[in-house]
């Protein structure tokens, strides 16, 4: 229950290796008036994957926020899923 979540999970990266750490990336949840689960982002993120992937999640926010007031949670919300990566794959890309 975070604006941005992450849930531990074992990655297969390949089929004859033992699965390796990772993550499940949520965007939009939040507790008390603003209570929701986070709708999942990416899956199956490989440990040493995921700052990069937040930080091009968040990249994507600072680039596409409706204003300067707008928190990360409304834009979470406000975005459908294949949006939020668009953008963060283009933040990749810049």
């Amino acid at each position: 229950m975070s604006e941005i979540g992450l849930l531990a999970c074992k990655v297969q990266t390949d089929a004859d290796a033992d699965p390796v750490e990772g993550y499940h990336i949520t965007v939009g949840g939040g507790f008390g008036p603003d209570a929701a689960l986070g709708r999942e982002v990416y899956r199956d993120v490989v440990a040493k994957e995921v700052p990069r992937t937040v930080e091009l999640i968040l990249k994507a926010y600072l680039a596409h926020r409706g204003s300067r007031e707008e928190s990360f949670l409304a834009f979470a919300r406000r975005h459908e899923i294949e949006a939020l990566k668009a953008m963060a794959e283009r933040e990749a890309a810049a």
